[in-house]
């Protein structure tokens, strides 16, 4: 496996295409490690036996903007609840 600052690259062979959508990798230099899903999102044209290359990155931004949206509704739940550290709601 490529190691890199924020993203890892490696290798997969598709094992099979499975009925209801699920597609079985084996995965890394070794291929023993299993991974199954979605056949969805394999490139146009994967099949059994076909060889892929997985990049796995990090979405720091995605992050960022998930942690912005969790802090603006604690904020507003705590106005709505009577005053900073009171939680004065019910869930």
């Amino acid at each position: 496996m490529e190691k890199g600052g924020k993203s890892k690259r490696t290798r997969a062979v598709v094992d099979r295409l499975e009925d209801g959508g699920t597609a079985v990798l084996h995965v890394g230099d070794d291929e023993e490690t299993k991974v199954e899903l979605p056949a969805s999102l394999l490139p146009e044209g994967a099949e059994g036996g076909s060889h892929l290359v997985i990049e796995v990155t990090l979405d720091e931004g995605s992050r960022e903007a998930a942690e912005d949206r969790v802090r603006a509704l604690q904020e507003k739940l705590e106005k709505r609840g009577g005053g900073e550290g009171r939680k004065n709601f019910k869930l």
